[in-house]
């Protein structure tokens, strides 16, 4: 997916006039825009970031997950103890979630890489909360202490999941 495009700005105006996906384009409306008022005009090309906070709005959620994907979902478990299925349930639903994250973040874990850092929430149990709680943030570079499925490309990245689905969490970890 090509997230360039571009804008082009008359001088001494305050807005761009159209968002262009080609740089011909812009520069055609510049040039015409140039002529008809007698202004520098000027073509700014740029990738289309994505806000860091924004994949917890729109992805706040397994259903989320699965439509921003592309997916059909169904946490079908079959062959396991009854008592576990509700910790398969959530950890299957976890991983969803944070592979939509991390395709916003275009991260791939690479446990090859010894270079990348991956970062995974962490948690401690909590006799007032009855469950688990976010305390920290851990990073890991060639160990695997929860699997590259859990982690994230940033610290805060992590910690924000940690916190925002901490019922899954205490699902899978209960």
């Amino acid at each position: 997916m090509d997230n360039k495009f571009f804008m082009v700005y008359v001088e001494g105006e305050s807005t761009p006039t159209l968002k262009h996906t080609s740089k011909e384009g812009a520069e055609k409306e510049a040039k015409r825009l140039s002529n008809k008022l007698g202004k520098k005009v000027f073509v700014l090309g740029t990738d289309l970031m994505v806000i860091p906070d924004e994949i917890n709005i729109k992805v706040d959620s397994y259903e989320a997950a699965l439509e921003y994907l592309g997916r059909k979902g169904c946490v079908c478990i079959q062959g396991i103890a009854k008592k576990h299925e509700k910790a398969m349930a959530a950890m299957h639903k976890l991983i969803t979630i944070a592979e939509a994250w991390n395709k916003v973040d275009e991260f791939v874990p690479d446990y090859g890489n010894t270079n990348q850092y991956k970062w995974f929430p962490w948690f401690i149990y909590s006799d007032d909360a009855a469950g688990f709680v976010p305390t920290d943030t851990k990073a890991s570079v060639t160990a695997a202490p929860v699997g590259s499925r859990l982690c994230f490309k940033t610290e805060e990245r992590a910690t924000q999941f940690g916190k925002q689905f901490i019922d899954l969490w205490n699902d899978f970890l209960l």
